[in-house]
This record gives C-alpha cells, structure tokens and sequence, in this order.
C-alpha cells in the first residue's frame, strides 16, 4: 500500500527539485523577500510553475517566511527543517484561492522534503498537520494564499 502511495506522491509532485541547497542562501526567517530575490529563489529550486503564476499574478502583499509555522524550526540532532518550510511559505503565500491541487503538491513537496532530509515518520507526521492547519478556510496568518488579500 505505501508503494502505491509513493507512487501516486510523486506523480503529482511534477516539476522542482525540492533538495538541500548546499551553496544556496535562503533569507532569514520574517525576512521581507523581494520579488527579484523571490525570482531567484524559484529559478535556483527550479519552481518555474510557482515562479509563473507569482509572476502573472502576483500575491498583494508582501513575502515573508516564519519558517514551520507552530513547528520547531530545528529537529532531532539539529537538523534544520527551514529550506523546505521556506519553499512551502513560498507556495502558500502566492496560492490560488480554491486551488486544492496546487495546495495538494505544496504539501507533498514538504513531506517528500522532510522524508528525504531528517526523516519518514516525521514527514508524514508534518504532511498531516499542513492538511488540517493550512486550510484556507482557516483565519490564520500560514493558511493556502496567506499572500493574497480577499
């Protein structure tokens, strides 16, 4: 059964290659990105779907990553979860309201990000808090399309 699942994960992952950016600089946490940055950050990762819909239709506000939102940044043996936590901010931030499936790949890039990174158990364990705490019906400053203003 989970062969199948990791099968049907990384169908529907597509594009971009969601792995450690060894020589790459992230900004800080609650650092505001700008949209030149934002473009090199989605180039070096290689997000040129996320880079286009951010820049045909960009979010109104302003981007900012706090990292794993209600989450420790840093895990056993001080493994840092911020890339990965960053390129999901990125994708929320710039969300389409209604857009299940690009939620869907968002949080599946994570999982994959994290099982490949630090560890399986606790990919699935984050997969399933992004499913219920990301919701864009939820008023809270992470949930899918933080970026946009409705």
């Amino acid at each position: 059964m989970r062969a199948v699942s990791l099968f049907f994960v990384l169908l529907c992952v597509g594009s971009g290659r969601y792995a450690h950016a060894d020589s790459f600089s992230l900004p800080a946490r609650n650092a505001l990105v700008p949209m030149a940055q934002i473009e090199t950050i989605c180039r070096h990762y290689e997000l040129t779907e996320l880079w286009t819909k951010i820049e045909s239709n960009p979010p109104d506000l302003p981007f900012r990553s706090d990292g794993c939102s209600v989450w420790p940044d840093r895990w056993f043996k001080g493994q840092d979860l911020y890339e990965g936590c960053f390129i999901h901010d990125l994708h929320y931030w710039a969300g389409l309201p209604g857009d299940e499936m690009g939620r869907m790949k968002a949080d599946v890039r994570l999982m994959l990000w994290v099982a490949e990174n630090v560890s399986i158990e606790l990919a699935e364990a984050i997969f399933n808090g992004v499913r219920v705490g990301g919701s864009e019906k939820l008023d809270t400053p992470w949930r899918w399309g933080f970026g946009r203003i409705e």
